[in-house]
């Protein structure tokens, strides 16, 4: 029985093993993985421990001998030895389970396929460790998403994970020793008349009218893909959310131009939904293409579909509405979510201190011709006496 060196391990070819003792390495087309081999009475028992270099000849000894003394003890649990799926296949079912469970699941789908599960996908879930985390970190900051972009995926890695220890696939979660960016969240993304005015015109017929109705609503991509007919009331210029993001239902105004695109828009007997998806009944699940597309001939960057909802909100408060007015249309659960908006513009800030300073000389202009007029009477008072 040949002993596993470090000249006999490069000497090895893909798909090959080498054994010693109870103690195994076998390499694979992305690198090698140890394993240890051993029995529970007269089951023989074959446990990947990890890859190759995170788990070390070292660590498998460590493993078969820890192993070994819980055979001996009788505290062997044979549950906790069976083998950890591939991180791709535990991200289907975590999927499968989010549509049942969440409404923001077309989003855990979006970030698993494009981002997480290209980078995790054939690490088995018990071999993502922090350091990996970290590098998966590392490698998305080298295309400058946003921090809280990247806090999102990693939110999200970080549930997938919580859910995996719960369903008894993995013992812990390496996210938690990763330490998410800092987000400056007083600095929000809005689109000024002109870049709102070229976003418009660059918008395909099956995009603009969802982005009018984020644009005049405030309402999150979610809200507005989920949006039924029935919930829309032309008539008395009322929008209803169903079961918000707070769980509760939602009254949204319907303004003039939001009630002259939603007129013209076609329903389907087939369809109930305002925005519908190409099976019949779903609802529209993403616009990502159209968007993108739509951004790129406005030659507008760093804009998410999101920050609409932030345009919504700053453009209110330039125009002079109140910060609790526009609180209750965002729905926001405290007005401390609401007043990042108060200063985003400073040319506003600065008109309404031009309108105190008027008021203020108007004041004084006030006192002064009182004053002058005092003494004017004081000085004929004076003449008459003399």
């Amino acid at each position: 029985m040949a002993k596993i060196t470090k000249q006999a391990i490069e000497a090895l070819p893909v798909g090959k093993e080498l054994h010693e003792g109870g103690i195994i390495y076998r390499k694979g087309k992305t690198g090698g993985a140890w394993w240890v081999s051993y029995y529970v009475g007269t089951q023989r028992k074959r446990e990947r421990i990890g890859k190759d270099p995170v788990v070390t000849k070292k660590k498998a000894l460590k493993a078969l001998t820890a192993r070994a003394g819980e055979v001996v003890q009788g505290r062997f649990d044979i549950a906790r030895t069976e083998k950890a799926p591939l991180f791709k296949d535990f991200a289907n079912k975590y999927v499968a389970w989010s549509k049942g469970n969440k409404k923001s699941w077309e989003t855990d789908e979006y970030r698993l396929n494009y981002h997480l599960t290209p980078f995790f996908g054939e690490y088995s879930l018990t071999d993502i460790t922090p350091w990996i985390v970290e590098k998966y970190r590392s490698k998305r900051a080298e295309n400058k998403p946003a921090k809280a972009t990247v806090n999102r995926e990693l939110g999200i890695l970080k549930a997938l994970f919580n859910k995996a220890i719960l369903w008894g696939k993995a013992k812990e979660n390496p996210v938690r020793k990763v330490k998410f960016y800092r987000e400056n969240n007083t600095i929000v993304r809005f689109l000024t008349e002109n870049e709102a005015r070229s976003l418009l015109n660059a918008c395909n017929n099956f995009l603009k009218p969802i982005v009018l109705m984020a644009l005049n609503t405030g309402m999150r991509q979610g809200e507005i893909f989920r949006l039924q007919w029935e919930d829309v009331d032309l008539k008395h210029g009322v929008i209803t959310i169903r079961d918000g993001k707070d769980g509760k239902d939602a009254h949204v105004p319907i303004n003039e131009n939001l009630k002259a695109v939603l007129s013209e828009l076609p329903r389907f007997d087939d369809n109930l939904h305002v925005f519908p998806g190409m099976k019949p009944g779903a609802p529209l699940n993403n616009v990502h293409h159209s968007w993108k597309t739509a951004l790129e001939k406005a030659g507008i960057e760093n804009f998410r579909f999101h920050d609409l909802r932030h345009t919504f909100a700053s453009w209110l408060v330039m125009e002079g509405v109140d910060i609790y007015t526009v609180k209750d249309l965002l729905r926001h659960k405290s007005i401390e979510m609401t007043i990042r908006y108060a200063h985003l513009a400073p040319e506003h800030k600065k008109a309404a201190m031009e309108r105190l300073g008027g008021l203020v000389e108007k004041l004084t202009d006030t006192e002064q011709t009182q004053i002058a007029e005092t003494e004017k009477t004081s000085d004929s008072s004076l003449s008459a006496t003399a």
